[in-house]
């Protein structure tokens, strides 16, 4: 298992960012968000602060920091403006290199000079999932994901529209947050209502289990409830959809991206974002299915897509509550957790983390 001191140290956290968060690939955003161009989305991890961006329909990916005195270039989550610095007004192209150097002496003239140009990144996308790695010459990204790829494309083709983004802080470690999710264990006690009484999921064990690279995942099955005639006749209009399946099932890259799927109607992307030893930014995308739908049937579809939107984020903010409690349990523990059979995923990431701090 992973050291409780490892939950609570700062020191950890950059050990962290040097063998698990600057190495490998990292998942930024999905492609719905950079599809125009000068769209932008910014992630900021501890001492790495990266903007990916559309240049005339190819992606970018560069350190979030102006050459010249250091300011954020881009400062909000996401949004769609060229790459320019409010403070000097030095604007970038696509290779991170200033368009033009502002009429003051002491500057180098030479536009391709490092000093003036931006730190680039590798960047990548597996179906609409895009990766960024600061390593100088990361494996390729189809190497990382494993046996994941087929997974992420086609997870990637059955999701629709991106209906609802939002950030919520947590007062945890990001590996709470990751542990949380890779097990149902907890469900009958943290989301009776949600979970267990309205989708019926949490009373079966984990099954069809997959892990490779420290990836892993599962399905979650479903036991009958009291509403499944009433959702069956809800979601009628959704019977020829690519990706169905009496379950919930719960994707994990690792270290940080969770993806999940209720019976292929609704789709769920998870990012957690160490923020500090005990904070943790989860960015949520929350994405229809993706089916071809009429007039009718799509204002059906657009009420379920918010009435999903809004339980997802009662569910993790349910989530959140606990987690926020357990931190602070661990702040007071004088040995390791436990963990039990159904907690496999877990114990797969403990093991693959273990192996990336120890290089």
């Amino acid at each position: 298992m992973i050291p409780i001191s490892n939950y609570l140290d700062p020191a950890a956290l950059e050990h962290e960012m040097e063998r698990l968060f600057r190495k490998g690939w990292q998942f930024v955003a999905m492609t719905d968000e950079l599809a125009n161009d000068q769209d932008f989305v910014c992630v900021d991890l501890p001492r790495t602060a990266i903007v990916v961006q559309n240049f005339a329909g190819s992606l970018r990916a560069f350190r979030n920091v102006c050459p010249h005195r250091l300011n954020l270039i881009q400062t909000e989550e996401r949004g769609n403006r060229s790459l320019i610095c409010r403070y000097h007004g030095w604007a970038f192209d696509g290779e991170g290199r200033p368009k033009t150097l502002p009429p003051r002496q002491g500057f180098a003239e030479n536009r391709d000079d490092e000093r003036v140009c931006l730190q680039r990144f590798h960047v990548e996308a597996c179906g609409r999932f895009v990766f960024v790695s600061i390593e100088s010459a990361p494996p390729p990204l189809t190497d990382y994901l494993g046996d994941f790829v087929p997974v992420l494309e086609q997870l990637s083709r059955a999701m629709g529209a991106l209906t609802d983004i939002d950030t919520v802080h947590h007062a945890a470690n990001w590996k709470l947050l990751a542990e949380n999710v890779l097990e149902c264990y907890h469900c009958g006690y943290v989301h009776p209502e949600t979970f267990v009484k309205g989708l019926g999921i949490g009373k079966k064990p984990i099954a069809d289990v997959q892990l490779d690279r420290g990836h892993s995942s599962s399905h979650f099955p479903k036991s009958p409830t009291a509403r499944d005639a009433l959702k069956a006749r809800a979601v009628a209009h959704l019977a020829d959809r690519e990706f169905a399946h009496e379950s919930f099932f719960h994707v994990h890259i690792f270290p940080n991206l969770f993806i999940s799927s209720t019976e292929g109607t609704a789709f769920y992307v998870g990012h957690a974002i160490p923020v500090s030893a005990h904070e943790t930014n989860l960015r949520t995308r929350f994405f229809a299915p993706g089916v071809e739908l009429d007039e009718r049937t799509q204002a059906r579809q657009d009420l379920m897509n918010k009435q999903g939107a809004t339980l997802g984020k009662y569910v993790i903010n349910e989530d959140r509550a606990i987690l926020e409690t357990v931190q602070r349990g661990m702040a007071s523990a004088n040995r390791p957790p436990l963990l039990g059979a159904d907690e496999v995923r877990i114990e797969a990431f403990a093991a693959a983390y273990e192996a990336a701090m120890a290089g």
